[in-house]
């Protein structure tokens, strides 16, 4: 037999080491780099302020430690299951990523195949967990997962909310910009479009002279515009530190104006429940004219 000092410290090392321990540090490894990951998510989104991928994302992180404690707990088929849609979404990244020559891709590709292997056909993992099974406490692994399954319920409550918020701003902007096409496109209401502009959309357009002027060349090439009826709103729940929330539309209409059909639209944002104008633009469908 060959004696220990002849031999390199890494044979030294992994024969001293246990399978069930190495399988320990895989999934130690696997959960440190998901938490580094998950915490520049959560960090990004805070940052650029948008709610409506914030709470979704918080929510799929809470249901894939709950998942990460099954599996370190020896529940082989939460271990298996996850082990097939790792290596089914990286194979796709890999691929993807490929095609498109997108390294971001190719690299968390590899990333979720080398999980979705080791997951799946790692020796040292299935040791680990079946010494988990041994020594598992029931009554503590039900309460762990009960304050889990408590913080997904109360995430998803909070997601249906914030939907049905969405869905009420929608509505109210929706109402505010017919109300604009009305007074700025078939009643040419200047005073109202330089009342509900914002200070960014003002410096953006030229200024006051600039926008007196919008409205009366849209006046001379539209004329009165009827049949004003919406196409398309698109929204986006905004946040800031330290508790703003707002929400930023896209509204677009159709009507009709002297020449024909007329496309129209108009981005507005919430603040404090009061819709205000960021940019205003028209253009006919027939025709490449428009402002």
């Amino acid at each position: 037999m060959m004696r220990d000092d002849t031999r390199s410290l890494w044979e030294q090392y992994d024969s001293a080491v246990e399978p069930w321990r190495r399988g320990r540090g895989i999934l130690v490894l696997i959960g440190l780099l998901n938490l580094v990951l998950q915490g520049l998510n959560i960090t990004a989104q805070i940052a650029f302020g948008n709610l409506q991928l914030l709470l979704p994302r918080i929510t799929a992180f809470v249901v894939f430690w709950l998942l990460f404690y099954l599996i370190w707990i020896g529940i082989n088929w939460v271990r298996w299951l996850a082990a097939g849609w790792c290596g089914v979404v990286g194979f796709i990244l890999l691929i993807r990523g490929w095609v498109d020559g997108n390294s971001f891709q190719v690299v968390f590709g590899c990333i979720d195949l080398t999980i979705g292997i080791y997951l799946g056909a790692s020796p040292s993992v299935y040791f680990f967990a079946k010494r988990q099974q041994e020594k598992r406490n029931w009554i503590r692994s039900v309460c762990l997962g009960a304050v889990l399954g408590l913080m997904f319920v109360s995430l998803f409550v909070a997601n249906m909310a914030v939907h049905a918020y969405k869905i009420w701003l929608e509505r109210e902007a929706g109402q505010f910009a017919a109300e604009a096409f009305a007074r700025i496109f078939t009643n040419h209401d200047t005073e109202f479009l330089l009342d509900r502009i914002t200070a960014r959309g003002l410096i953006a357009s030229g200024g006051r002279e600039q926008l007196t002027q919008f409205v009366k060349t849209t006046a001379l090439q539209t004329g009165d515009l009827h049949d004003i009826n919406r196409t398309a709103v698109w929204s986006k729940l905004t946040y800031s530190f330290p508790v703003n929330f707002g929400c930023v539309c896209r509204v677009i209409a159709k009507g009709t104006g002297t020449a024909g059909p007329v496309q129209l639209q108009i981005d507005i944002t919430n603040s404090d429940q009061d819709w205000q104008i960021e940019t205003l633009s028209w253009h006919y469908l027939n025709s490449s004219s428009g402002r």
